[in-house]
């Protein structure tokens, strides 16, 4: 099978996905911005110009050419079975071109939604904000529903779309990104390694770790967290909170923390390179995330695969792979924080519990089982798209709805076997 990604963000699952079919035999060709992303020996990969994207400048996002001659000409001779879109932008706009141009079925994942993040695009605030979270969603529905099908990570991105966005009779599939949890695992560092970096951070050996991993960015609600730690080093003094990554929001999280006076009791590392990321779980006792803006997560999961037991605040996406006092704790409130951080810190019973279960959890968002998700849907999208060329109109809609509950069914079979095992 001949499969086209368009890259843009959302890299670290794209790249999974990547190898995981070529793994599996398949050809998989990468485009991408260029300057974007440092290509490897063993990649097809394509770059288009790019420039700067203008606002949101802290991501330093590059915007490709929404269409390229040369390029083209080049995908014509690569006999693509598939387009897979990943953006909704410049080379999401180039998938559908060159998928309409050549007659080749293409899928899309609606990864973000932009109504929460359209703040930093267009700087509106107050009451005229809805007319940004107006033009998100039309923005939104105009590409997906182009798509012979829409994926999305969790089931609040599909609610979004039919509910906000109001896409009627376009298959929608709830296909959670999957991750190598290998990497993750707590064992593949030793007791000297991980007391070496604690000691790099200025964190003492025997001192327990709260930990956030991420973008330091607003909709990650971290301040919230902030606010509640010196509740928590009251009750236990021998803590630090450690924030690993950076973004817009590091500067004023910095003088939160001094105004609170915990600046010395909190550790901010910046921008770490991706291949230390595993180690810095390691060290954490606790995964902290306030945010209710995530679309699917990936960092629990991580967390879970790091064998770090999560505290994090309730939305709808969590509890789908969450459940509260089984695999982390989901809390209500933001005062609730404290008290639920604390208990883990102190309740090894607890720890224990939630560490076990989500390991479980984890192995069940596997990239292995993602691929076996992805692998059944391109063939079906692939015969579909051939089959509807030779009939009639009318029928065309009966067979749209028997694909979509053949799809379906198979997806939670394959959910239902990746469980046995």
């Amino acid at each position: 099978m001949h499969i086209i990604r368009l890259q843009v963000g959302v890299v670290t699952s794209i790249n999974m996905l990547e190898q995981e079919m070529k793994k599996r035999g398949h050809e998989v060709y990468v485009f991408a911005p260029s300057k974007s992303i440092q290509p490897n020996d063993d990649q097809n990969l394509y770059m288009l110009k790019s420039m700067p994207l203008l606002v949101a400048r802290q991501y330093k996002n590059r915007l490709a050419t929404f269409y390229s001659r040369d390029v083209a000409k080049k995908i014509k001779e690569l006999n693509l079975d598939i387009v897979h879109t990943q953006s909704e932008f410049s080379l999401g706009l180039f998938g559908k071109i060159i998928a309409r141009k050549y007659k080749i079925p293409f899928i899309h994942t609606y990864h973000t939604m932009w109504e929460d993040y359209i703040h930093y695009i267009i700087p509106i605030k107050g009451g005229r904000n809805i007319y940004t979270k107006r033009f998100a969603r039309t923005f939104s529905k105009n590409f997906a529903t182009k798509a012979e099908c829409i994926i999305t990570p969790s089931k609040k991105t599909e609610k979004y779309l039919k509910y906000k966005c109001k896409i009627k009779n376009k298959p929608i599939y709830v296909i959670p990104t999957g991750i190598d949890i290998n990497p993750f695992k707590k064992e593949n560092f030793t007791d000297e390694e991980k007391a070496n970096l604690k000691k790099s951070l200025g964190i003492k050996k025997d001192e327990k770790v709260i930990l956030f991993l991420g973008r330091v960015a607003e909709e990650k609600s971290i301040d919230v967290i902030m606010g509640n730690m010196p509740i928590i080093f009251k009750s236990l003094p021998n803590t630090k909170f450690l924030i690993v990554g950076d973004g817009p929001s590091k500067h004023a999280l910095e003088e939160q923390a001094k105004k609170l006076k915990i600046d010395d009791k909190v550790i901010f590392t910046g921008k770490v390179p991706w291949i230390d990321v595993p180690k810095y779980y390691s060290i954490g006792d606790v995964f902290v995330n306030a945010s209710v803006t995530e679309t699917q997560g990936l960092t629990f999961i991580e967390a879970m695969a790091a064998s770090v037991p999560i505290v994090a605040k309730y939305a709808p996406n969590l509890s789908e792979f969450i459940t509260n006092n089984k695999n982390g704790i989901l809390v209500k409130r933001e005062t609730d924080f404290p008290k639920a951080i604390v208990n883990v810190l102190t309740n090894k019973n607890l720890s224990d519990k939630l560490i076990q279960n989500g390991l479980v959890t984890a192995k069940a968002n596997s990239v292995e089982e993602f691929g076996d998700k992805l692998e059944m849907l391109y063939k079906e999208i692939i015969e579909s798209y051939n089959a509807k060329k030779t009939l009639p109109t009318k029928e065309k809609e009966k067979h749209n709805r028997a694909i979509y509950k053949r799809v379906a069914s198979k997806l939670l079979e394959l959910t239902r076997i990746r469980g046995r095992n």
